[in-house]
Protein backbone atom coordinates (compact mmCIF):
# COMPACT_ATOMS: atom_id res chain seq x y z
CA UNK A 1 0.00 0.00 0.00
CA UNK A 2 1.64 3.86 -0.67
CA UNK A 3 2.32 5.59 2.04
CA UNK A 4 4.38 8.23 0.92
CA UNK A 5 2.61 11.44 -0.26
CA UNK A 6 4.78 10.70 -3.39
CA UNK A 7 3.60 7.62 -4.05
CA UNK A 8 0.00 8.39 -3.21
CA UNK A 9 0.35 11.14 -6.00
CA UNK A 10 1.39 8.50 -8.42
CA UNK A 11 -1.45 6.34 -7.32
CA UNK A 12 -4.01 8.95 -8.04
CA UNK A 13 -2.07 10.22 -11.71
CA UNK A 14 -2.27 6.46 -12.74
CA UNK A 15 -5.94 6.41 -11.59
CA UNK A 16 -6.76 9.46 -13.64
CA UNK A 17 -4.69 7.86 -16.42
CA UNK A 18 -7.17 4.72 -16.28
CA UNK A 19 -9.88 6.89 -16.40
CA UNK A 20 -9.05 9.02 -18.52
CA UNK A 21 -8.18 6.20 -20.86
CA UNK A 22 -10.95 4.05 -20.65
CA UNK A 23 -13.38 7.29 -21.67
CA UNK A 24 -11.34 7.76 -24.56
CA UNK A 25 -11.44 4.34 -25.46
CA UNK A 26 -15.22 4.29 -25.04
CA UNK A 27 -15.86 7.50 -27.03
CA UNK A 28 -13.67 6.07 -29.83
CA UNK A 29 -15.70 2.90 -29.79
CA UNK A 30 -18.85 4.76 -29.75
CA UNK A 31 -18.36 7.52 -32.17
CA UNK A 32 -18.38 6.48 -35.77
CA UNK A 33 -16.16 9.12 -37.35
CA UNK A 34 -13.28 8.51 -34.90
CA UNK A 35 -13.69 4.54 -35.11
CA UNK A 36 -13.44 5.04 -38.97
CA UNK A 37 -10.52 7.48 -38.65
CA UNK A 38 -8.89 5.05 -35.93
CA UNK A 39 -9.52 1.45 -37.25
CA UNK A 40 -10.46 2.07 -40.75
CA UNK A 41 -8.23 3.94 -42.57
CA UNK A 42 -4.54 3.08 -44.27
CA UNK A 43 -2.51 6.29 -44.30
CA UNK A 44 0.66 4.25 -45.21
CA UNK A 45 2.74 4.37 -48.64
CA UNK A 46 3.42 1.06 -50.18
CA UNK A 47 6.71 -0.26 -49.76
CA UNK A 48 8.77 -1.15 -52.62
CA UNK A 49 10.48 -3.59 -50.72
CA UNK A 50 10.99 -7.44 -52.05
CA UNK A 51 11.19 -10.21 -49.50
CA UNK A 52 14.75 -10.43 -50.00
CA UNK A 53 15.86 -7.39 -49.73
CA UNK A 54 13.58 -6.48 -46.67
CA UNK A 55 15.32 -9.64 -44.60
CA UNK A 56 18.67 -8.45 -45.84
CA UNK A 57 18.04 -4.56 -44.54
CA UNK A 58 17.03 -6.26 -41.42
CA UNK A 59 19.80 -8.57 -40.79
CA UNK A 60 22.47 -5.62 -41.42
CA UNK A 61 20.69 -3.53 -39.32
CA UNK A 62 20.68 -6.53 -36.32
CA UNK A 63 24.35 -7.04 -37.43
CA UNK A 64 25.41 -3.72 -37.29
CA UNK A 65 23.89 -2.81 -33.50
CA UNK A 66 25.27 -6.25 -32.12
CA UNK A 67 28.93 -5.01 -34.07
CA UNK A 68 29.21 -1.57 -32.19
CA UNK A 69 27.95 -3.48 -28.84
CA UNK A 70 30.08 -5.60 -28.88
CA UNK A 71 32.88 -3.41 -29.61
CA UNK A 72 31.93 -1.08 -26.71
CA UNK A 73 32.04 -4.22 -24.56
CA UNK A 74 35.82 -4.70 -25.59
CA UNK A 75 36.97 -1.35 -25.19
CA UNK A 76 34.68 -0.56 -21.69
CA UNK A 77 33.41 -3.17 -20.76
CA UNK A 78 36.02 -4.03 -17.29
CA UNK A 79 35.85 -0.57 -16.74
CA UNK A 80 31.81 -0.70 -16.48
CA UNK A 81 32.13 -4.16 -14.77
CA UNK A 82 34.32 -2.63 -11.81
CA UNK A 83 31.95 0.85 -11.20
CA UNK A 84 29.11 1.10 -9.10
CA UNK A 85 25.79 0.74 -10.52
CA UNK A 86 27.33 -1.21 -12.94
CA UNK A 87 24.37 -3.12 -14.37
CA UNK A 88 22.98 0.56 -15.29
CA UNK A 89 25.79 2.12 -16.30
CA UNK A 90 26.08 -1.47 -18.59
CA UNK A 91 22.58 -0.92 -19.87
CA UNK A 92 23.16 2.52 -21.42
CA UNK A 93 26.48 2.25 -22.72
CA UNK A 94 25.68 -1.13 -24.10
CA UNK A 95 22.16 0.15 -25.48
CA UNK A 96 23.34 3.20 -26.68
CA UNK A 97 26.48 1.40 -28.85
CA UNK A 98 23.79 -1.37 -30.32
CA UNK A 99 20.86 1.50 -30.98
CA UNK A 100 23.19 3.88 -32.78
CA UNK A 101 24.82 1.07 -34.42
CA UNK A 102 21.77 0.09 -35.53
CA UNK A 103 20.59 3.75 -36.38
CA UNK A 104 23.61 4.21 -38.32
CA UNK A 105 22.21 1.07 -40.54
CA UNK A 106 19.18 2.38 -41.37
CA UNK A 107 20.54 5.69 -41.75
CA UNK A 108 23.26 4.63 -44.19
CA UNK A 109 22.75 1.17 -45.60
CA UNK A 110 18.64 0.85 -45.51
CA UNK A 111 18.56 3.93 -47.89
CA UNK A 112 21.11 2.18 -50.46
CA UNK A 113 18.42 -0.83 -50.56
CA UNK A 114 15.92 0.92 -50.71
CA UNK A 115 17.14 3.13 -53.74
CA UNK A 116 17.98 -0.46 -55.18
CA UNK A 117 14.43 -1.66 -55.14
CA UNK A 118 13.47 1.30 -56.66
CA UNK A 119 15.91 0.22 -60.14
CA UNK A 120 13.58 -2.83 -59.78
CA UNK A 121 10.62 -2.32 -62.75
CA UNK A 122 8.18 -4.14 -60.70
CA UNK A 123 8.45 -2.56 -57.41
CA UNK A 124 6.53 0.94 -57.95
CA UNK A 125 8.04 3.96 -55.87
CA UNK A 126 6.42 4.65 -52.48
CA UNK A 127 4.66 8.23 -52.46
CA UNK A 128 6.32 10.51 -49.58
CA UNK A 129 3.64 11.68 -46.96
CA UNK A 130 4.07 15.18 -45.73
CA UNK A 131 5.39 14.70 -42.15
CA UNK A 132 2.90 15.14 -39.49
CA UNK A 133 3.45 18.43 -37.22
CA UNK A 134 4.69 17.76 -33.82
CA UNK A 135 2.34 18.88 -32.32
CA UNK A 136 -0.26 17.14 -33.69
CA UNK A 137 1.95 14.10 -33.71
CA UNK A 138 2.20 14.33 -29.88
CA UNK A 139 -1.77 14.75 -29.46
CA UNK A 140 -2.53 11.80 -31.40
CA UNK A 141 0.27 10.19 -29.26
CA UNK A 142 -1.25 11.08 -25.90
CA UNK A 143 -4.11 9.64 -27.11
CA UNK A 144 -2.87 6.03 -28.44
CA UNK A 145 -1.18 6.17 -24.52
CA UNK A 146 -4.47 7.09 -22.76
CA UNK A 147 -6.40 4.13 -24.73
CA UNK A 148 -3.27 1.41 -24.38
CA UNK A 149 -3.10 2.24 -20.60
CA UNK A 150 -6.91 0.16 -19.08
CA UNK A 151 -6.29 -2.21 -22.02
CA UNK A 152 -3.28 -3.45 -20.92
CA UNK A 153 -3.68 -3.46 -17.46
CA UNK A 154 -6.78 -6.02 -17.82
CA UNK A 155 -4.45 -8.14 -20.32
CA UNK A 156 -1.67 -7.69 -18.10
CA UNK A 157 -4.01 -9.13 -15.24
CA UNK A 158 -5.56 -12.19 -17.26
CA UNK A 159 -2.09 -13.22 -18.65
CA UNK A 160 -0.16 -12.99 -15.14
CA UNK A 161 -3.02 -15.72 -14.01
CA UNK A 162 -2.37 -17.84 -17.65
CA UNK A 163 1.26 -17.92 -16.89
CA UNK A 164 0.92 -18.63 -13.16
CA UNK A 165 -1.50 -21.72 -14.16
CA UNK A 166 1.30 -23.08 -16.95
CA UNK A 167 3.93 -23.11 -14.38
CA UNK A 168 6.24 -19.92 -15.73
CA UNK A 169 8.17 -17.42 -14.08
CA UNK A 170 6.19 -14.65 -13.37
CA UNK A 171 9.16 -11.84 -13.39
CA UNK A 172 10.03 -8.56 -14.39
CA UNK A 173 12.01 -7.63 -17.54
CA UNK A 174 15.78 -7.16 -16.25
CA UNK A 175 16.10 -3.83 -17.30
CA UNK A 176 13.09 -3.24 -15.09
CA UNK A 177 14.98 -4.86 -12.02
CA UNK A 178 17.55 -2.98 -12.91
CA UNK A 179 15.87 0.55 -12.63
CA UNK A 180 14.50 -0.66 -9.29
CA UNK A 181 17.96 -1.40 -8.00
CA UNK A 182 19.96 1.43 -9.20
CA UNK A 183 20.90 4.32 -7.20
CA UNK A 184 22.72 6.86 -8.73
CA UNK A 185 20.59 9.40 -10.12
CA UNK A 186 22.76 10.23 -12.83
CA UNK A 187 23.23 7.25 -14.18
CA UNK A 188 19.28 6.92 -13.62
CA UNK A 189 19.26 9.79 -15.94
CA UNK A 190 21.06 8.18 -18.59
CA UNK A 191 18.66 4.67 -18.74
CA UNK A 192 15.50 7.31 -19.24
CA UNK A 193 17.61 8.42 -22.33
CA UNK A 194 17.80 4.92 -23.66
CA UNK A 195 14.54 3.63 -22.15
CA UNK A 196 12.29 6.55 -23.98
CA UNK A 197 14.13 7.99 -26.60
CA UNK A 198 16.61 5.53 -27.86
CA UNK A 199 14.89 2.28 -27.21
CA UNK A 200 11.54 3.88 -29.06
CA UNK A 201 12.85 5.43 -31.93
CA UNK A 202 14.42 2.08 -32.89
CA UNK A 203 11.91 -0.06 -32.10
CA UNK A 204 9.57 1.95 -33.49
CA UNK A 205 11.73 1.90 -36.86
CA UNK A 206 11.88 -1.75 -36.92
CA UNK A 207 8.98 -3.18 -35.76
CA UNK A 208 5.78 -0.18 -37.12
CA UNK A 209 7.65 1.62 -39.87
CA UNK A 210 9.96 -1.80 -41.07
CA UNK A 211 8.11 -5.27 -40.15
CA UNK A 212 4.72 -3.78 -39.82
CA UNK A 213 4.10 -1.51 -42.94
CA UNK A 214 6.26 -4.41 -45.09
CA UNK A 215 3.45 -7.23 -43.81
CA UNK A 216 0.83 -4.38 -44.37
CA UNK A 217 1.36 -4.81 -47.85
CA UNK A 218 1.98 -8.59 -48.81
CA UNK A 219 -0.38 -10.34 -46.00
CA UNK A 220 -3.13 -7.73 -44.81
CA UNK A 221 -3.84 -5.66 -42.02
CA UNK A 222 -4.52 -8.54 -39.46
CA UNK A 223 -1.67 -10.62 -40.32
CA UNK A 224 0.70 -7.76 -40.06
CA UNK A 225 -0.92 -6.60 -36.72
CA UNK A 226 0.01 -9.96 -35.25
CA UNK A 227 3.39 -10.56 -36.80
CA UNK A 228 5.04 -7.62 -35.73
CA UNK A 229 2.89 -7.42 -32.23
CA UNK A 230 4.02 -10.94 -31.47
CA UNK A 231 7.99 -9.89 -32.64
CA UNK A 232 7.58 -7.08 -30.17
CA UNK A 233 6.41 -9.59 -27.76
CA UNK A 234 8.97 -11.52 -27.93
CA UNK A 235 11.67 -9.14 -28.26
CA UNK A 236 12.09 -8.32 -25.00
CA UNK A 237 12.24 -11.91 -23.90
CA UNK A 238 10.16 -12.28 -20.26
CA UNK A 239 7.01 -14.36 -20.36
CA UNK A 240 5.19 -12.08 -18.07
CA UNK A 241 5.41 -9.42 -20.30
CA UNK A 242 4.64 -11.36 -24.07
CA UNK A 243 1.18 -10.74 -24.62
CA UNK A 244 0.88 -7.01 -22.55
CA UNK A 245 3.40 -5.82 -24.72
CA UNK A 246 2.43 -8.18 -28.23
CA UNK A 247 -1.11 -5.81 -27.60
CA UNK A 248 0.81 -2.90 -27.03
CA UNK A 249 2.45 -3.28 -30.44
CA UNK A 250 -0.56 -3.89 -31.86
CA UNK A 251 -2.00 -0.40 -30.89
CA UNK A 252 1.20 1.45 -32.08
CA UNK A 253 0.63 0.00 -34.97
CA UNK A 254 -2.91 0.91 -35.46
CA UNK A 255 -1.80 4.68 -34.36
CA UNK A 256 1.05 4.70 -36.99
CA UNK A 257 -1.14 3.44 -39.99
CA UNK A 258 -3.96 5.88 -38.73
CA UNK A 259 -1.58 8.72 -38.55
CA UNK A 260 0.76 7.55 -41.40
CA UNK A 261 3.27 9.54 -39.39
CA UNK A 262 6.51 7.31 -37.23
CA UNK A 263 6.33 9.92 -34.71
CA UNK A 264 3.19 9.05 -33.23
CA UNK A 265 4.41 5.66 -32.11
CA UNK A 266 7.56 6.87 -31.16
CA UNK A 267 6.03 9.53 -28.52
CA UNK A 268 3.64 7.43 -27.64
CA UNK A 269 5.99 4.44 -26.92
CA UNK A 270 8.23 6.92 -25.23
CA UNK A 271 5.93 8.38 -23.16
CA UNK A 272 4.74 4.68 -22.03
CA UNK A 273 8.15 3.55 -20.47
CA UNK A 274 8.44 7.06 -18.90
CA UNK A 275 5.44 6.10 -17.09
CA UNK A 276 6.66 2.70 -16.56
CA UNK A 277 9.85 3.87 -14.80
CA UNK A 278 8.15 6.67 -12.92
CA UNK A 279 6.18 3.98 -11.18
CA UNK A 280 9.25 2.12 -10.85
CA UNK A 281 11.13 4.90 -8.75
CA UNK A 282 8.27 5.87 -6.97
CA UNK A 283 8.26 1.99 -5.24
CA UNK A 284 5.18 0.97 -6.33
CA UNK A 285 6.17 -1.86 -8.81
CA UNK A 286 3.11 -3.52 -8.83
CA UNK A 287 1.47 -0.56 -10.97
CA UNK A 288 3.99 -0.93 -13.53
CA UNK A 289 2.68 -2.33 -16.77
Amino acid sequence: MPTEPAQIAIVLFEICLLLSGAGLALWVGFNAGARARWLGTNALPATPASLSNFLLATVLIFLTGFAFQATAQLWVGPLIASAADHQGLALFVYSVANYGGALVAWKVMFPSLRRSWMAEPEMPAAPQLRPLPWAQAGRAAVGTLLIALPVLSLVSLGWTHVVEQLGLPVVPQDVIAIFASTRSPLVIAAMLLVACVLAPIYEELLFRAGLYRFCRQKLGRNAALLISGAAFGALHGNWAGFVPLAVLGMGLAIAYEATGSIRVPVIAHGLFNLNTVLVLLSGLPQLAK
